[in-house]
């Protein structure tokens, strides 16, 4: 963590910390870069640093990294692949009598 150096100038009988210009410069860079990376996470709405996760193939959704590691451990199953019917099979089923 950065640390500004401090000079200690004699004011009266108490020594005050005079901090450079520079350094309030560097801290206020440095505050400025945090906030900055701040987000939204998409799945528990807190304001954390976020990462990139693309869900479904197809949307971009920013993540912290609780929710993005839970998101990792949950994978979706592959969608289960069932024969298509055909209009035949459709036509031919038992249950689909006109009996009126």
């Amino acid at each position: 963590m950065f640390r500004p150096t401090a000079i200690k100038a004699k004011t009266g009988d108490d020594m005050t910390e005079l901090t450079p210009a520079k350094d309030w410069v560097r801290m206020r860079d440095n505050i400025q870069r945090a906030v900055l990376s701040l987000d939204i996470c998409w799945k528990c709405q807190r304001v954390t640093e976020c990462q990139k996760y693309i869900l479904g193939n197809m949307v971009l959704v920013w993540l912290c990294q609780g929710c993005l590691e839970e998101m990792e451990d949950i994978r979706p199953e592959q969608p289960r692949c069932r024969p298509r019917r055909t209009h035949r099979d459709k036509a031919s089923r038992p249950n689909d009598s006109c009996d009126v």
